[in-house]
């Protein structure tokens, strides 16, 4: 349906996903993440075997995308994954640049790998 309005869907994926829509790699690395540990039903084992991380890195990863969307992961859960599927298709069409984000809690420290 918002598909009609790409303005209204991008509104919607950038209210939904917050601070998480910024469009950089630290965040699309964070996207990544968060989209496969909820579609491994909130694991961070079976996240990191898929991505081939360490436990610790997704579990600090799911952390960091939590703060930038500024709420628990499983608040408006399905909202949140749908808003993800959307970033991943459509790309920077709903995403908010790299330069125009603005995360109060944002860390120039690089993420871990």
């Amino acid at each position: 349906m918002m598909l009609g309005s790409p303005d209204l869907l991008r509104d919607w994926v950038l209210g939904t996903l917050g601070g998480l829509a910024a469009d950089d790699e630290q965040h699309a690395r964070l996207r990544e993440t968060l989209l496969v540990f909820l579609h491994s039903g909130g694991s961070y084992k079976a996240t990191a075997e898929q991505l081939v991380l360490h436990k610790n890195t997704v579990q600090y990863r799911i952390r960091k995308a939590e703060e930038s969307l500024g709420r628990p992961v499983g608040q408006n859960r399905q909202d949140v994954e749908l808003a993800l599927k959307a970033s991943q298709w459509l790309g920077s069409s709903v995403l908010r640049s790299g330069t125009a984000a603005v995360d109060r809690d944002h860390d120039p420290r690089p993420l871990a790998p």
